[in-house]
């Protein structure tokens, strides 16, 4: 049994984390995207560069909707189409982290993960089971 004699006392968590969790992207043309990540496994190769995929074009099959490719959603990507690849995620109905684990199941080597237009810039940095990162989306 917990009691509390002073009602007036209270008790204050944080409410925001005061931590960034930088994990920039750099594309092969030499631009940087600014991200977050809390990935703390094995990083990619340094300089090498790796072929990126959006989602959308590696639907398993034809019957499988763009939507849920798109979201990185179970069984939704070809592994033939992803191996090897870091693979473009939209943000928005499963978890983060299940995103990264499909493409990881895939074959896929990282993941970018996009905000829409409706995220904005809110980015939330994820333990992802394979090298990736939370972006905007400007």
């Amino acid at each position: 049994t917990v009691t509390n004699v002073a009602p007036w006392i209270t008790t204050v968590g944080a409410g925001t984390m005061d931590r960034d969790f930088p994990a920039d992207v750099r594309l092969g043309d030499g631009s940087v995207m600014r991200g977050v990540s809390m990935y703390s496994g094995k990083e990619l190769t340094p300089r090498l560069l790796f072929p990126l995929i959006d989602a959308r074009d590696a639907a398993r099959d034809e019957s499988m909707d763009i939507y849920s490719s798109s979201l990185c959603m179970e069984d939704s990507l070809d592994p033939k189409l992803v191996r090897g690849k870091i693979v473009l995620c939209e943000r928005g109905n499963n978890p983060r982290v299940a995103k990264g684990a499909v493409v990881k199941q895939a074959g896929g080597v990282g993941m970018i993960l996009f905000n829409t237009a409706s995220d904005g810039e809110s980015l939330i940095a994820d333990a992802h089971l394979l090298p990736a990162a939370a972006v905007g989306s400007a």
